[in-house]
């Protein structure tokens, strides 16, 4: 089995966890193959491979950071859906769900077949010549002039408002926890098909997150005379965007699947992660 690992290789624990990692994915059969530049980084020489063959060449890659990390490999992966496991070494870790003491039972997991996987919807992006696919969110930002802008927003061709402040979240149900949250926007189950609208500091406190369908076709357009913005694709991908230019997200014709943990409910994760404090007695 070939098990391509992206590597947040700045995170101290990362540093120090994955040449151990490698070498007993080796010794249980495996062929770990590393990024180049992750490889030189960590000093491990004999398994690295050029990024852009990384992917087409496992069946397994395995993110080791954060969410970040997670959602380049899942950009990196594209419509192959080649499964990914996310261990996590970074913050929050929404995405990572594994520990590191978790890893390597996880990987023994999917090795027989007795593994947990999950299929994750993701939102098509264009504007103008430029296509772009995203597992968490979209983010029309206000641009350099930190002035507001007004965003005028359609699904289905029908007329949805005018929304004017600091912009606008589209999410998918993954990214419910991330952007969108922060946004005041709903916590919604990661493995429904569904499409959040977030507006970022309205002016109209009247103006609140709305829930589409996720087969809806959604278009942002800034109005005339709005001030020009940013589109942001998952935090790591920026576009400029000027009124009479709209952007159109739909759901994607193909899925992340995501490896998760056996007996860790995504229930479990929210309680960890943000700190609720309920019990059940």
């Amino acid at each position: 089995m070939r098990i391509g690992l992206v590597v947040n290789h700045s995170k101290p624990l990362a540093s120090a966890f994955v040449p151990d990692f490698v070498q007993w994915l080796a010794a249980q059969g495996c062929r770990p193959l590393l990024a180049d530049t992750a490889a030189r980084a960590l000093r491990i020489r004999a398994f690295a491979v050029a990024e852009r063959h990384l992917v087409s060449r496992t069946d397994l890659v395995v993110a080791i950071g954060g969410d970040g990390t997670l959602l380049r490999a899942a950009r990196l992966v594209g419509a192959r859906e080649t499964p990914i496991m996310g261990i996590n070494v970074g913050g929050l870790g929404f995405l990572t769900e594994f520990s590191l003491q978790e890893a390597r039972d996880g990987i023994l997991q999917f090795r027989r077949g007795r593994h947990v996987e999950e299929h994750r919807m993701l939102l098509k992006c264009r504007c103008g010549k430029r296509t772009g696919y995203v597992l968490n969110d979209c983010a029309l930002n206000m641009g350099a002039s930190g002035r507001v802008i007004e965003v005028l927003v359609h699904s289905d061709r029908l007329f949805v408002n005018r929304f004017v402040g600091d912009g606008i979240v589209i999410a998918t149900p993954t990214g419910s926890t991330a952007y969108s949250l922060a946004a005041g926007g709903p916590v919604v189950h990661p493995t429904m098909q569904a499409i959040l609208l977030t507006p970022l500091c309205p002016h109209a406190l009247a103006a609140r997150p709305v829930i589409l369908p996720g087969d809806a076709k959604v278009q942002l357009e800034l109005a005339p005379g709005s001030e020009a913005a940013t589109l942001n694709l998952d935090g790591q991908t920026r576009w400029p965007v000027q009124p009479g230019r709209p952007v159109v997200l739909s759901r994607a014709r193909f899925c992340v699947r995501l490896v998760t943990p056996q007996n860790k409910t995504c229930f479990q994760i929210l309680r960890d992660k943000l700190k609720w404090s309920g019990s059940p007695v």
